[in-house]
């Protein structure tokens, strides 16, 4: 393929501008009758240019966009969703989530890979219950690598909505 000179390149962007002069536009109309590559090329171009100025609808902001941003630049930023009686509550959620996989741990879940619990439901027996003891088989690896990293991320979502966003917040309005 013919590669063509970014001096013909501009001229045929200027020729699809309208910024050529008469002689100009002339001479590459003949050239583009000619040579084929130049006119793939202007084709091509042209292409270009239509999607361009269909797309070029969508750049541009509204009418108001400018007086809505400079009303807004006084306006206090929005607060944080979490509050530290929210925080409290993440808290007591991490508490509670690292007991259960201590008391996890302390049955032995991490001694084999599948475990089951033995639950004894009651110490009645009748004719139509007669076994009351039942036992649940799940992996307990699995669920308690699924709490820790539960508590874990609990404990990074405590650290950012109560401590380190009010700090910074706080940083950020003494800077000013």
């Amino acid at each position: 393929m013919n590669q063509l000179s970014p001096a013909k390149e501009e001229e045929l962007l200027r020729y699809l501008d309208g910024e050529l002069d008469a002689d100009q536009r002339t001479n590459l109309e003949n050239e583009v009758q000619q040579s084929d590559a130049v006119k793939t090329r202007l084709d091509e171009l042209r292409v270009v240019q239509s999607y361009l100025k269909n797309q070029a609808s969508f750049q541009h902001p509204s009418r108001t966009f400018t007086q809505k941003v400079m009303s807004q630049l006084d306006a206090q930023p929005a607060t944080s969703l979490f509050t530290p009686g929210k925080g409290l509550l993440l808290l007591v959620g991490i508490i509670i989530a690292s007991g259960i996989s201590l008391t996890l741990l302390s049955n032995g879940v991490f001694d084999q890979t599948t475990t089951s619990f033995v639950v004894d439901a009651t110490p009645i027996k009748n004719k139509w219950i007669q076994d009351t003891s039942f036992s649940i088989p799940f992996n307990g690896k699995l669920l308690v690598n699924i709490i820790l990293f539960l508590n874990l991320g609990l404990a990074l979502v405590l650290l950012d909505r109560t401590i380190l966003r009010p700090l910074f917040q706080k940083r950020t309005s003494l800077d000013f």
